[in-house]
């Protein structure tokens, strides 16, 4: 197969790596040894810090304990100070062959710009201004000079002092916490000098480590808060301004602004996160990962482009940049993917889309899980529910277009080690293997229940145990009577590892109770020691097979790993994995502390893993004894040194991969903060609804669109700021108006999917450049084909804001999610054939849009019932409390008001799912949950709303009017629309699959597009 474009040059790992440095790191590596070691030991101090506030440390010795605000500050100082140390002003030194650019000049005095005109342009009397003016120009002049002295390898005075006095300022709320505190909303000349420079550093510190997207962003909303009032503005969107006085305290001394929400995200949870992922990474995991999913999938059919969705998945779970994730997996799965067929162009899209699909992985998102259990108000754990669903299917439907792609092209995989087992024993194999283990569980959990022995720990540990033992002798027995051939056709490895992790969770619930129990306060201690036992266990047996290493993927031959023992190799990381997931789903810690003892964990095997390895290899040929012995003096071949080595550099390299994070959510905070300052969220969502003419489907590709640009350049973290501040409300207050009711969480996914669709789209899309500088295809080529691929990621928000069973809102039975599961991914597969033009043999225009149809009506089968039997019925106003008293306590009823926004004083219309409190009738149900009428000219009109009530929340006002209410009716199961759905995709797999064996039988080709 030919390449798409001329082949252009791929870059080397040096320059791959400098990528990487440049968007994530820090493209900076000082030839001086003291700023080398300045930098490494502020890095490192910087993880202690993170580390120790999310700790119980601090409570247990009483000392050192900070509160947000103080963390916060602390947080951006870090940031800042390694920003400017760490991030060159420009990308090339100038002198070797490069000028200054003219354009990072302007952008860099931009900022310096706007707030001199703000202070000459004031009403304030200037001689209180001139100092601070004076630091103003002065900080510009410094950001300049530093333009003309950047270099990579020194870090010039200009430098230091930026990032000195930008830590500082930065750092402010902590030194004078106590003195800010008691003058709130009344700041001094100090103050307001230390925000202004601040706020110009912090847009410095962005331009160099994220670029001009961001930076550009913050200086037109805060010129939009300065100069709102101007003629030169159109009148909707005109705003009477602010003084600079009154912008400082909101954005740089209050909680609003750089200081809000995100940062506190940023200082809480996400340090830990990326922290936890740097350290797996050091410690092997990422390799593992990769090896793990090319032993599994790279001799299938365009098995490497399927092992790179599945790798960068894996990958995405602990990484925070869509950037790292293409370089770090495309290096090795490009140039697979090139040889087994895959265009230049084709084979960095499939990296970028499984690359960027990381960024909607749980548990970590990119960091925006932790920010929408802000936003939303929700639990983490309900975050990590509603998304999951939507993420699986987009990865499961990559794969499968992965796979489409190949069949048309007639690809192959890569040369598999040992026989192959063909597809039909697999499934075979799968099943009778599945099914023995639920027969046996079932067994076991029905012989519990009926000597009621269910809630007895000890008992329900000692039955898993024995299912064990059993399945041990079972296989032992099978191994001795059956040939390995029969063996690998009817025992299925993969559902014996699935099938006993199910069962195992059972067992170590329970075992963990029983521990509780027995144990007391001692239980810290005691799960340390036996997770220490454990990994040692599992480093003993992955001791017996080979250390894993990548082959060159450009060498002439590639050797695919053997599944098991590539498995097997590197058990020991999915433990911490298993301690984060064990503290957030089952204990519910928070995501900080469940971060911090996942990460204590893996320093630990960091410290203990070469020790282990080493002494294992050792004596592997007495395994039982060498487990039982200590291990040798490790100082004497240096695994305690290179663990310490290992330790420090992933706690250095967690914090530099902070650096952009954190600058990120600060800056995000100013959009944040002119939101709140100004209200142009409201005139945004005037806007929108204006433009959409209330049509509810027009709004939201409206949405997607505004997000798309919104979201360009823009690393994940602040892109999700960004559109979530300016975009969920918009689709919240049209949708209400028009009679759209969509939970938040649904809001707030839909606006972060297409806000990473940016890293995929031009042409601004990062992670298609860097595709390409991998593939050396043509990058927007790469990016357009990227876009085509991820279509179906852009699909599945349209999908669950109308059908919300897809992201687990009011799903709760197993059932009914395994249904909701099995469903969607059928109906993403069709889609993906629709898209892709190919389903059993090439499709025709007409069977791909019958394909379309049928993957719309399973998504979505209630758009057709609800035209023949419309889902509710209008009832008049006067009938609420009729209603209302018809319901049950706790249900929710439908209500339809319309009254007059006191901000905007024009008349509004909602639409609200309103909960019943407790009451005997239905007008107590309504006070109940904080809504109180009173009747006027045979209407009810809104009399008061409780403060802090569902009334509130729902943004029901005073003298609303109650239009209509709309009750439920009696309809068939929505379901019923699957029926002809079926049907008709019956029908086009038996024309298909005709047609495919007619061509396979050398026929003239039956598709004409």
């Amino acid at each position: 197969m030919t390449n798409d474009s001329p082949e252009r040059h791929a870059y080397s790992d040096d320059e791959l790596q400098d990528l990487v440095a440049s968007s994530d790191t820090g493209a900076r590596a000082p030839t001086s040894k003291i700023a080398a070691q300045i930098m490494l030991f502020v890095a490192l101090a910087w993880s202690i810090f993170q580390l120790w506030i999310a700790s119980p440390l601090p409570f247990v010795v009483g000392q050192l304990i900070f509160n947000d605000a103080e963390a916060r500050a602390i947080h951006l100082g870090f940031a800042i100070f390694l920003g400017f140390l760490a991030f060159p002003a420009l990308s090339k030194d100038p002198g070797h062959g490069h000028g200054v650019p003219l354009l990072s000049v302007v952008l860099a005095l931009l900022p310096t710009a706007l707030f001199v005109l703000t202070i000459t342009t004031s009403e304030q009397p200037m001689e209180e201004s001139w100092t601070t003016l004076a630091i103003v120009v002065a900080a510009g002049a410094a950001i300049v000079l530093g333009a003309f002295q950047t270099s990579r390898t020194h870090i010039a005075l200009v430098d230091w002092a930026l990032a000195g006095f930008g830590a500082f300022c930065a750092s402010y709320g902590f030194w004078f916490y106590d003195v800010l505190a008691d003058r709130p909303g009344n700041p001094t000349e100090l103050d307001i000098l230390v925000s202004v420079t601040g706020l110009i550093i912090l847009l410095e510190a962005t331009r160099r480590a994220l670029g001009p997207p961001l930076a550009i962003v913050a200086l037109v909303f805060l010129s939009y808060i300065f100069f709102g009032d101007s003629t030169w503005l159109p009148d909707d969107i005109r705003y009477p301004g602010a003084s600079l006085t009154r912008t400082m305290s909101h954005m740089w001394l209050g909680p609003e602004g750089v200081f809000g929400i995100a940062l506190g995200v940023s200082t809480k949870f996400v340090f830990l996160f990326v922290l936890f992922g740097a350290l797996l990474e050091k410690g092997g995991a990422g390799n593992y990962f990769i090896q793990v999913a090319f032993s599994l999938l790279g001799h299938l059919r365009g098995g490497p482009a399927k092992a790179a969705v599945v790798a960068s998945g894996m990958t995405g779970l602990i990484s925070g940049s869509s950037i790292a994730n293409v370089v770090t997996t495309g290096t090795f799965t490009v140039p697979l993917m090139r040889r087994v067929g895959f265009s230049a162009e084709k084979a960095g899209a499939v990296e970028v889309a499984s690359s960027v699909n990381g960024q909607i992985m749980p548990p970590v998102m990119g960091a925006a899980a932790f920010l929408m259990v802000e936003y939303v108000g929700i639990p983490y754990t309900d975050v990590i529910r509603h998304a999951f669903i939507p993420a699986i299917i987009s990865y499961i439907a990559l794969v499968y277009i992965v796979h489409l792609e190949a069949v048309k092209s007639g690809m192959q995989g890569l040369p598999k080690p040992g026989e192959r087992l063909g597809a039909k024993w697999g499934m075979i194999g799968f099943g009778l293997t599945a099914a023995s283990l639920f027969i046996l569980a079932g067994l076991l959990f029905w012989v519990l229940q009926a000597a009621a022995l269910l809630d007895d720990h000890l008992w329900v540990l000692v039955g898993v145990l024995a299912l064990l033992a059993l399945e041990i002798l079972c296989w032992s027995a099978l191994k001795a009577k059956l040939p390995q051939d029969k063996r690998k056709r009817l025992i299925s490895g993969g559902a014996l590892v699935l099938g006993n992790v199910v069962i195992g969770g059972f067992g170590l619930f329970h075992g963990m109770e029983l521990l509780k129990l027995l144990t007391g306060d001692y239980l810290g201690w005691v799960v340390f020691i036996l997770l220490m036992l454990i990994e040692a266990a599992l480093i003993a047996y992955a001791a017996q097979f080979p250390e894993l290493h990548l082959d060159d993927p450009n060498s002439e031959v590639v050797h695919l790993p053997e599944v098991g023992p590539t498995v097997k190799s590197g058990l020991h990381f999915l433990l911490p994995i298993v301690v984060l997931v064990w503290c957030l789903m089952v204990e519910r810690l928070s995501p900080a502390l469940s971060a911090f003892w996942a990460t204590a964990l893996m320093i630990a095997i960091l410290l203990n893993q070469r020790i282990l390895f080493a002494h294992f290899r050792k004596h592997a040929e007495r395994p039982l004894a060498a487990f039982l012995r200590l291990p040798a003096n490790p100082l004497a071949d240096g695994s305690l040194r290179q663990g310490f080595q290992d330790l420090f550099d992933g706690l250095v390299v967690g914090a530099r991969n902070m650096i952009g994070i954190g600058i990120a959510t600060a800056t995000a905070g100013i959009v944040v903060g002119t939101v709140t300052l100004t209200g142009i969220g409201l005139v945004l969502a005037g806007f929108v609804e204006d433009l959409s003419g209330g049509s509810v489907i027009i709004m939201l590709f409206l949405v997607a669109i505004l997000s798309l640009i919104l979201g360009m350049g823009l690393p994940t973290t602040a892109n999700y700021i960004v559109v979530s501040s300016l975009m969920a409300p918009v689709i919240v207050q049209v949708g209400a108006a028009n009679g759209l009711l969509v939970p938040l969480i649904a809001v707030h996914l839909f606006v972060f999917y297409f806000g990473i669709m940016a890293d995929v789209t031009p042409p601004v899309g990062l992670a298609s450049f860097a595709a390409a500088a991998v593939s050396g295809g043509d990058p927007m080529k790469t990016g357009v084909t990227a876009f085509y691929y991820s279509l179906r990621t852009a699909a599945l928000p349209f999908l669950f804001i109308f059908n919300t069973d897809l992201i687990l809102v009011g799903v709760q039975s197993v059932p009914h999610i395994i249904l909701v599961f099995v469903t969607s991914t059928a109906a993403m597969l069709i889609f993906a054939a629709a898209t892709q033009g190919y389903f059993f043999a090439r499709s025709r225009l007409y069977e791909s849009a019958a394909l379309l149809l049928i993957a719309f009506t399973i998504f979505r089968p209630g758009a057709w019932m609800d035209q023949i039997f419309p889902p509710t019925t209008s009832a008049p106003g006067s009938e609420v409390l009729e209603r209302a008293d018809a319901r049950a306590s706790g249900d929710h009823i439908r209500l339809v008001l319309e009254g007059e926004d006191f901000d905007t004083l024009e008349t509004v219309r909602q639409t609200v799912l309103f909960p019943l409190g407790e009451g005997a009738t239905g007008e107590e149900r309504l006070a109940a949950s904080g809504l109180h009428l009173r009747e006027e000219d045979g209407a009810y009109v809104v009399d008061m709303v409780d403060f802090g009530s569902p009334a509130q929340d729902l943004g029901i006002d005073w003298d609303f009017v109650v239009v209509e209410v709309l009750v439920d009716n009696d309809v068939p199961p929505k379901e019923l629309a699957w029926i002809p759905a079926i049907a008709l995709l019956a029908l086009i797999i038996v024309v298909q699959r005709r047609r495919a064996r007619h061509e396979a039988a050398g026929g003239p080709s039956l598709a004409k597009a």
